[in-house]
Formats: structure tokens, sequence, C-alpha cells
């Protein structure tokens, strides 16, 4: 066993350090420590930098943490580059927070020193290419959008029975979500005990990235000719259930004017029919959208009668629909930290 992880070893730090040198101008050289452990550097003018190699068979997220203070205690003349066979972007991401420089042999590589002055990165594989070692992991689907609502509407604590209760899905996949999003690193629990710290804004971003409002939802565009201003109290009359979201849903933090209009009703023909909408191909002012689960009309805000959605769910929704909706919807998550918008 020891000498299959040292071969593994040593494979990975010669695939990283060709890596590296591709990526550094011809007159920078680089050499390997004997001892496997450290990977030199020179600029052309002759100044050196070191790098201790800080090699990991698999990194996650939450693991981030504890390896960034374990850094801490290492010498202050070298610079740590995190080595591992395969980086996700969660995990990269946690890293370039708290500083810390990494690489894997995909070409995931982001290197940054003040002496010699030095920053490089690249971008390498977005998913992982030994996938049988690793199953495939995401927050795909309508059951796993329910419970990460679920998780950001609500304060914790947190049960797995009480999460099956809330969302309807049975309680195994309830815990493999956990699971995915505790190696994320985007919630805290006690050993198999209660949920108590939900990471909401990060659970939010992560969800963006597996879910879409433009394609996990069935939408319809169409134009009103006449002035929209009216149309959440219209599309209120001709819809059972109805949810506002997007720009005109993100009424506690606006960052201009809706131009368009945005809504979740159950369905977009019967409703555009009723209030004389007409289908549009190009130049559509309104977004009739079939939900990609009921759970959209789940914990709407009311204002003036009229519902709207919950504001995780205008979040995600702005975050992944078309326009200005990803810098809309940073204003509405700084605003979201700065309040107690949780009920």
């Amino acid at each position: 066993m020891t000498r299959n992880t040292n071969k593994l070893s040593n494979t990975l730090i010669e695939r990283i350090n060709s890596l590296l040198q591709e990526r550094l101008p011809p007159d920078w050289k680089t050499t390997l420590g004997k001892s496997g452990n450290f990977l030199n550097m020179a600029s052309p003018q002759g100044v050196k930098l070191q790098l201790s190699l800080e090699k990991r068979a698999n990194l996650e997220p939450k693991d981030i943490t504890v390896l960034a203070q374990q850094l801490k205690n290492k010498a202050k003349s070298t610079v740590p580059l995190v080595a591992s066979p395969y980086l996700s972007l969660s995990t990269r991401q946690r890293l370039t927070e708290l500083g810390i420089s990494y690489a894997d042999p995909t070409g995931n590589l982001r290197i940054v020193a003040s002496r010699p002055a030095l920053f490089i990165e690249t971008q390498g594989a977005e998913k992982n290419p030994n996938r049988e070692e690793r199953p495939a992991r995401s927050l795909k689907g309508s059951k796993a959008g329910r419970i990460v609502r679920t998780l950001c509407d609500n304060k914790p604590p947190f049960t797995v029975l009480k999460l099956a209760q809330e969302t309807g899905v049975d309680q195994g996949y309830v815990s493999r979500v956990l699971a995915f999003l505790r190696t994320e690193d985007l919630m805290e629990r006690e050993g198999r005990g209660p949920i108590t710290l939900v990471k909401w804004r990060k659970m939010i971003e992560r969800w963006a990235r597996d879910y879409s409002f433009m394609e996990s939802n069935r939408v319809v565009p169409y134009l009103e000719p006449r002035d929209t201003s009216t149309l959440p109290s219209r599309l209120t009359s001709v819809s059972k259930k109805m949810a506002i979201t997007g720009t005109a849903a993100a009424t506690v933090a606006p960052v201009a004017p809706a131009t368009l209009l945005t809504a979740y009703v159950e369905s977009p023909e019967s409703v555009a029919e009723k209030l004389g909408l007409r289908y549009a191909e190009s130049g559509a002012n309104v977004l009739l959208a079939t939900p990609f689960d009921p759970v959209v009309f789940e914990r709407v805000r009311m204002l003036n009668g009229i519902p709207y959605a919950a504001l995780s769910q205008v979040a995600v929704d702005l975050l992944t629909g078309p326009g200005r909706g990803p810098s809309e919807a940073k204003a509405l998550l700084d605003w979201m930290e700065s309040h107690e918008w949780k009920s």
C-alpha cells in the first residue's frame, strides 16, 4: 500500500512540475527537491522561490479550514502548494479565498508569490476524470432543489427526519444530499446529529451551478403590448398558483427598474390567453414559467396581495437568468446577508 501511494505521489508531482514548466516563461527554471516535498523555481535574475508541496490524495472544501491552520505553522520562507489528482471548482474557490496556491495534473493551477513576484492561474478539467473512484454528485433535480430551499429558508437545527417530512423526500435521499453539502462545506453538522449551521449564500451559489432558470423550468416568452405595471395583480386574478420572481421580485434591493416581468404559473399558455399576451420569440417583456417543482410556490412573500417567490428562489433565478440577472442577484444576496430575512 505504501509503495503504491508513493508511486502515485511521485507521478503526481512529476506531472505538476511538467505542467508548471509549460506555463512559465522559457527562461525560468524549475527543479524537484530530492525528497519530493519541494519544488524549486528560479527567475532569470536568479531570484529563487521554493514551493512546499502539500500532497493530498483527495481534498474537499470541508477539509480546507483545517489545512489552512496547518499551513500557518509551516516555514515562512516557502510558499505552500496544495497538489492533488483533482481539485473541484468548490475546492479551488475555497483555496483561493484563503490565499492558498494549488495545482492538479488536469491543468487547474494557481500560484501566487511576492518574491519573486509571480502570479499564474490556469483552468483545467471541470469534471473529475477519475469518475469511477468518485461518483458524480450535484444539486440537480427537483428533490435536491426542494431540500436546498428548505435549508435556506428556515433556521437550524434540522434533522434528517425533519427535512424528509418537510420536503416529502425519502430519508435516504436526504442523507445523500446532506453528505454532498457537507463535503462542499456548505453546512455544519454534529456527527450524525442535527444540522447546526447552513451557509445559505454559498449554498445558493453552489445550487446555481446545477440549476438554470431557463433550462430547469419550462419558460415561455410573451409580449405585453400595454403597460406591464398592472400585470402582477392581473396574474393573481387568473392563476390560482402564481409567484413573481426575477428582477421584479428583488424589491428589497432594486438595481434598476424592471423591464422584464418573470412569473411562475401552472399553465403559461392558459394564463397568456386570459391576459391577452402575445407569444414572442424575440423582444419579450414577460416570461411565464412552469416550475421545476411546486416548492417555488412555498414560503412566498405577499406584497399588496401579490405573491412573490421566496428570496432564496429569486436569488438563484437571477443568478442563472437572462440579462443583468447575475449582478442583481449579487445585490440581493448582499442585502439578505445584512438583514434578518429568514422567517
